[in-house]
C-alpha cells in the first residue's frame, strides 16, 4: 500500500467514524432534552453539548490585529488634525 493509498484510506476511516460520533451525539442530545430537564441548566446548542471534529479558530489573527490598530491611528490622527 503506497501512502497516497494510506492517506484516502485514513480519510475515509475518519469520516466513518465522525459520523458514528454524530449517530451518538443525536441520541444523546435527545435523551438530554427529554422530560422533566431544567431548561436552564441545558447546553444551548449541541455542538457545546458535544463537539465532534475541529473546533472552528475564535478570534483574530495578529495581521488584522495590525491593521485594525493603524486604522484606529490614521482616525485618531485626522480627527485631530481636522479640528
Amino acid at each position: 500500500m503506497t501512502w497516497a493509498e494510506f492517506q484516502i484510506r485514513a480519510y475515509a476511516f475518519n469520516r466513518m467514524e465522525q459520523r458514528k460520533d454524530l449517530r451518538a451525539r443525536e441520541i444523546a442530545w435527545a435523551s438530554l432534552i427529554s422530560f422533566h430537564s431544567d431548561p436552564k441548566k441545558l447546553p444551548k446548542t449541541k455542538d457545546k453539548f458535544w463537539q465532534i471534529g475541529i473546533a472552528p479558530k475564535i478570534g483574530i489573527s495578529d495581521a488584522h490585529k495590525e491593521a485594525i490598530k493603524k486604522a484606529q491611528d490614521q482616525y485618531l490622527k485626522d480627527l485631530i488634525d481636522g479640528r
